[in-house]
């Protein structure tokens, strides 16, 4: 893939559809690397998929008009959460990820945060490794995912 073909763009609420199918495709490939689920998320209202993008910055890559990747950014005071970050198979390798965190740090750094905080699954090497090299490191926070999901997180930080 050509990383000259790839756009990436913010999703506003009227974009909802695309985030959902962006999204439902993430939890499908990837459930071991999100807090959601698929069978939750499926059952999501257009207004609640609206609700999400108003609440978030949402980015989506493309390439040909195909979502490839997409990563969010949740604003907490001085800083941001990112989440949501995703790169569908035929991408990963190819430098989407990066665009994408990149991309996600620019717009942190424009809306004037000091930080950017996320959350990595335990044993999602591929992820630590790709925040790792944005400059991001591990907090010494580790959590469980969701009150009914045991699976254990750990936190990583990027100052600006």
């Amino acid at each position: 893939m050509d990383l000259a073909t790839v756009d990436i763009r913010h999703l506003d609420a009227d974009d909802w559809a695309t985030f959902r199918d962006i999204r439902l495709r993430a939890l499908a490939d990837a459930p071991y690397a999100f807090g959601s689920t698929l069978s939750t998320a499926r059952h999501h209202t257009e207004p609640r998929w609206r609700e999400m993008l108003a609440t978030r910055t949402q980015f989506l890559a493309t390439t040909d008009d195909v979502g490839i990747g997409t990563v969010g950014l949740v604003p907490e005071a001085d800083e941001s959460g990112l989440i949501s970050m995703w790169v569908a198979p035929e991408a990963r390798g190819t430098g989407v990820a990066d665009l994408l965190v990149l991309t996600a740090v620019d717009h942190a750094v424009a809306a004037g945060h000091h930080r950017i905080r996320l959350d990595v699954t335990e044993g999602n090497r591929a992820a630590e490794r790709l925040y790792h090299r944005h400059g991001f490191r591990r907090t010494g926070i580790r959590s469980t995912v969701a009150p009914d999901d045991p699976r254990t997180e750990f936190e990583m930080l990027l100052i600006l």
